[in-house]
């Protein structure tokens, strides 16, 4: 019977085309996505339709969905194709589908390039793949990579898959999470302005715009990994679903051709899991895991319907746990929950502090219960009572127990095989005329010529053209070479033949060995880019925040120093080099990974360099200095000297004035090319280091700033980590600080014991050492992630310390946290350092913190330190008060009385005071109005949320001047209700009782007024007058480096500062930089940071900006 014939029409099949091109319609609910389960017994990957146990509600706005999901068949090619929904299904079944041929734009245009190469502040190695519709991320998800992307100008609108290469470890995935929230945001923003399109638009409506998804790929712990981060990830509308690859056979079909892991409409992906060489069975910790398994089900897993079923195998339970998981990230990143949303219970059936509330009977409005509470000692009345239900992440409590896995993931990619050339002159001799029938037949369609002869694609194409493709092996160490040569693919030429580079990314003291050189020759018809420390300079990544520093450097060099780097040293004199023998030869016909390099992989393999970055010439930034500039910092500079007695009374005004003050990272929400996210280190001479806050990357901001003795004496004598509160930006490095700190003094070796409350710490000083200190929240992140890596938390001391409270006769206390993931400590139950003890284990003298608003669990802290014998005697010793985020404070007023220097963040310029209470942050004046309240000697402002901040300049108030208030008292904003919760609060607050004595709830002496205006002369200075005579100002840029006690000497630099602001910015009006597109223009006239735009995409309609 002769087929049917079906002549579409140039609409429809532009629709079929554009459904077939289209990646979202494949992405996440077509079986190729991805073939075959990856781990032995896991489900499909979350949010698939046919696994009702992961659906999770839909996110909001939701836009119609259609009557029925397409359906689907395969080209000969294997090219999935989806028919539209508005595709009669009743005609689909007979049309000759097999005569429909993938269309080979889909992949005659793909490159690979290079966005990362190892070095000290971007550690791991990132190729970004491209193709006409779709781009995707592979290798090493490092700390630094979204900043490296910054500097790089790579947009990521198009990339929604993520490949990780390697072990899943914090060095491999610590610039994960934050990527993640920085796409959620932009995709959650870029969709509801598709959708507002959408509805509004006036042309004949089609299907709606897809949502947005995020897709991670990489090796087992990969899903417990981000669901440790439910703490302190909400995001609601943009779904994230882990794939994860155990050392399992490939799956083969019946011809026994080994299948991709993954595919879609343009790559096929082949995962390589990789294994170390086999190790004796550690029968101790099976045992462990197999203890934490029996606890978990026994008190920490509330999934109803995810409970333990009897006669569950060890292989049925790892695929529930996996279930759990995926769970676990649906709420992270797909949840409905709504912050006004208020549930009606009895008060006997609330948890203990969890805040609640009630209707005023009289005014029907709600207000905070004020009655006797659950867990005191007053009986409870009979009543309901509102409370908000904790958004589902807070609820879980506990994860399913894991441990350490060895699997290193790599991956073969290759484009699908393209059609072949259209042959015109064959065409025109079997009857076809020229026009329309031509493309049809070059698309991929049969037809028919005049004497009805029906013509097929294959009779006028060339054969098909073979889909080429790349390789990224990740080898973390030499154990890991067996398994390599052992893997079929790579012995597959099916797979292998269109193979044409392979991505090497070596672990330390691989390079050159044998067993590598055995494994790169068997690979000879590719070419091969080595990618490791032993190969790869520690050259500036970095460029654009370098070459602000050396400009800074022209003009205080005392304070700003050019980053440290080494473009010739081999292996490099990183951290991360130290752990390396060196390259063991030479590597014939290879060349070393660099930082832009990239490859044409289709149509036609070619390498590309014109895009390498070439060093930084710092020389030349210097040498193009304006004169202006250079003439007023050596003026600056003779004022210094020439006012040296009034600049050294201040000085004797200040304990241990040598004290320095290391500005590591001074933006805000995200990294961008100026500012990194929050850090700031504290050095005491003859006490220690202190660590306040610890955004991602400190590590690599911490080896630009110090030599590689020097930072190695920097991180061993590290005494405290302050983490201020769970926002990502403020806290994702400390883990790869811990694991520095931990390899420098411990060796990477664990311990087993731990601290008792009838023990003293005091004698286990050599066992411990590095004190973290934060809120409860932050204490069990650490602790559930070191199941996933020993990065040395059973060598710190994790304290939680509990708030002052406003009125109340008690101080902070620090107790030692040993809860687990199921359990509470009980405060009164756990070691609370005695404050004898504070000198000794923390080389303080005293330490007390207060509840600010910004979020929940957010704090303000004020450190004390031991008097030195060198101060004078009139002169209070050191003291310290970092603000963290948050609204003016009077309580850390309060607490922060007489400090020495206030560390404060000012998000927002004095013009932006309304989006400074909105997102609760701190104006400028606002945070010279606390130093004033303290009676601070020093003020060093941080955290901008733009690169151009104006320069505060502080003139005393005379007597009888009038002046201002400034800083209104209604601009404290303390947390103060019980009933009181914040925007993005996830849990119930910590319990407040304390012992240690309490410090004053009143301040006795006046509260300091000021006043503000603009100055007509310098639009990048803001004349402040505060009556505190003595307090000076420090307005911070990465890097910077300082004194104490030459703070005062900052201020003399201001006109050439202010003249550097100017000139960059006149210069960034004038030339737009590559990949950043149209600069928007903030409040201030000036141009908006990449913070302010959300990173990518100026001149949105609505900007995406990191929720912090």
């Amino acid at each position: 019977m002769r087929p049917l014939q079906f002549r579409p029409s140039r609409d429809l099949l532009a629709g079929l085309k554009e459904f077939a091109l289209r990646p979202e319609k494949s992405v996440s609910y077509s079986p190729d996505r991805p073939v075959g389960p990856p781990i032995d017994g896991a489900q499909p990957p979350l949010y698939a339709p046919n696994n009702e146990a992961d659906q999770v509600p839909s996110e909001s706005p939701a836009p119609p969905a259609p009557k029925s999901s397409p359906p689907q068949c395969r080209t000969p090619l294997g090219y999935p194709l989806l028919i539209p929904s508005y595709f009669d299904r009743s005609r689909a079944s007979p049309v000759n589908t097999h005569n429909i041929v993938f269309n080979p734009r889909a992949t005659m245009s793909q490159s690979v390039q290079l966005i990362t190469a190892p070095t000290a502040d971007t550690p791991g190695t990132t190729l970004i793949l491209h193709t006409q519709k779709q781009h995707y991320i592979f290798g090493s998800h490092a700390e630094g990579t979204q900043r490296a992307m910054a500097q790089m100008g790579t947009r990521m609108t198009k990339v929604q898959d993520f490949f990780i290469t390697g072990r899943i470890e914090w060095a491999n995935i610590g610039g994960l999470v934050g990527m993640a929230l920085t796409l959620a945001d932009s995709a959650s923003t870029a969709y509801t302005n598709s959708i507002d399109v959408w509805r509004n638009g006036k042309a004949p409506k089609r299907d709606p715009p897809p949502p947005p998804k995020l897709h991670v790929y990489g090796a087992p712990n990969l899903k417990h990994t981000l669901a440790t981060c439910r703490r302190y990830i909400f995001r609601k509308g943009v779904p994230l679903s882990a794939t994860e690859y155990k050392d399992v056979p490939p799956e083969k079909n019946e011809k026994g051709e080994i299948l991709p892991a993954w595919q879609d409409n343009y790559i096929k992906v082949w995962a390589l899991p990789l294994m170390p060489t086999p190790k004796e069975r550690d029968l101790k910790e099976e045992e462990i895991l197999a203890s934490k398994q029996a606890q978990y089900e026994s008190f920490g897993n509330h999934f109803e319907e995810h409970q333990a079923p009897e006669g569950e195998s060890a292989e049925e339970r790892e695929s529930r746990y996996e279930r759990i998981r995926s769970a676990v990230l649906g709420h992270m990143f797909n949840s409905d929950w709504s912050f006004d949303t208020l549930v009606e219970r009895h008060i006997s059936e609330v948890e203990m502090s969890t805040p609640m509330f009630v209707r005023n009977p009289e005014t029907r409005r709600i207000e905070p219960y004020v009655g006797p509470k659950p867990g005191g000692t007053q009986f409870l009345p009979d009543i309901k009572v509102l409370t908000r239900a904790p958004w589902p992440g807070a609820k879980v409590l506990a994860l399913p127990p894991t441990q350490p896995t060895p699997e290193s993931v790599s991956y073969i990619v290759r484009a699908h095989d393209a059609r072949g050339a259209f042959n015109p002159k064959r065409a025109k001799e079997l009857g076809i005329k020229p026009g329309p029938l031509f493309r049809q037949l070059a698309d991929g369609h049969s037809i028919q010529n005049d004497k009805g002869e029906t013509i097929t694609p294959d009779m006028v194409l060339g054969p098909d053209r073979l889909g080429q493709g790349m390789a990224i092996l990740d080898i973390p160490s030499v154990e890991y070479l067996d398994s390599l040569n052992k893997r079929e693919e790579l012995q597959s030429e099916a797979i292998m033949k269109g193979v044409k580079v392979v991505f090497w990314i070596l672990g330390p003291g691989i390079s050159g060995h044998p067993k590598l050189l055995e494994c790169m020759q068997s690979l000879d018809m590719a070419e091969h880019v080595i990618s490791s420390v032993d190969d790869c300079p520690n050259s500036l990544a970095l460029s654009s925040v370098a070459a602000q520093t050396a400009r800074l450097g022209q003009i205080d060099p005392a304070r700003y120093n050019i980053p440290f780097h080494d473009n010739s040293t081999l292996p490099q004199p990183s951290l991360c080099g130290l752990e390396s023998t060196g390259r063991k030869s030479d590597l014939p016909k290879t060349l070393v990974a660099d930082r832009g390099l990239g490859y044409i992989l289709m149509p036609n393999f070619a390498r590309k360099t014109n895009n390498i970055s070439p060093p930084a010439d710092l020389d030349a930034v210097k040498a193009e200095m304006d004169p202006e500039i250079i003439a007023l910092a050596k003026a600056a500079q003779e004022g210094i000297q020439n006012d040296h007695k009034a600049l050294q009374a201040w000085r004797e005004l200040l304990a241990r004035p040598d004290t320095e003050v290391i500005t590591l990272g001074t933006g805000s929400a995200l990294p961008s090319k100026y500012r990194n996210v929050s850090a700031t280190l504290l050095r005491v001479p003859g006490i220690g280091n202190y660590l306040f806050d610890c955004g991602e990357n400190t590590l690599g901001q911490l080896q630009r700033v110090f030599p590689p003795k020097e930072l190695v004496e920097v991180i061993k004598h590290l005494r405290v980590l302050w983490i201020s509160h769970l926002h990502a930006d403020h806290h994702l490095g400390t883990t790869g600080v811990i694991k520095a700190w931990y390899k420098l003094v411990h060796n990477g070796v664990p311990t087993d014991e731990r601290p008792s409350p009838d023990s003293s710490l005091v004698d286990k000083t050599s066992t411990f050492g590095l004190s973290v200190i934060s809120h409860d929240g932050m204490l069990k992140w650490l602790a559930e992630y070191s199941s996933v890596e020993d990065f040395g938390f059973s060598r710190i001391l994790p304290f939680q310390i509990t708030p002052v409270e406003a009125r109340c006769e008690t101080g902070s206390r620090l107790t030692l946290s040993i809860a687990s993931g199921y359990t509470s400590a009980n405060m009164n139950d756990g070691y609370v350092l005695k404050e004898e003890d504070y000198e000794p284990i923390l080389g303080l003298t005293d330490i007390q913190a207060c509840s600010v608003r910004h979020c929940h669990g957010a704090m303000a802290v004020s450190l004390t330190f031991p008097r030195s014998a060198t101060d004078p005697d009139n002169v209070k010793p050191l003291k310290v008060s970092y603000s963290g985020d948050c609204r003016p404070s009077k309580d850390f007023a309060t607490i922060g009385r007489d400090s020495t220097v206030l560390i404060h963040e000012a998000t927002f310029d004095d013009e932006l005071v309304g989006d400074a209470r909105a997102k609760k942050h701190s104006t400028t004046s606002e945070a010279l109005g606390i130093g004033a309240s303290m009676d601070a000697k020093a003020v060093v402002l941080t955290h901008f949320s733009q690169r151009y901040q104006k320069i505060p300049v502080l003139q005393t108030v005379q007597d009888g001047e009038q002046e201002d208030d400034l800083l209104d008292p209604n601009a404290m904003e303390d947390v103060q209700q019980e009933g009181e919760l914040e925007d993005d609060d996830v849990g119930a607050p910590a319990d407040a009782a304390a012992t240690a004595p309490a410090l004053p709830s009143d301040n006795v002496h006046a509260r300091p007024t000021l006043h503000h205006h603009q100055s007509s002369t310098h639009d990048y200075e803001r004349i402040i007058k505060v009556r505190a005579k003595d307090m000076k100002v420090a307005i911070s840029f990465d890097y910077m480096r300082v004194k104490i006690g030459e703070i005062a000497q900052l201020e003399r630099f201001n006109d050439a500062l202010e003249r550097l602001l100017v000139k960059e910015v006149e210069q960034e009006d004038t030339v737009t930089e590559v990949g950043e597109g149209d600069g928007l223009v903030n409040a201030n006239g000036k141009k908006a940071s990449e913070d302010e735009q959300g990173g990518e995409g100026g001149g949105k309609k609505k900007r995406s900006k990191r929720n912090n």
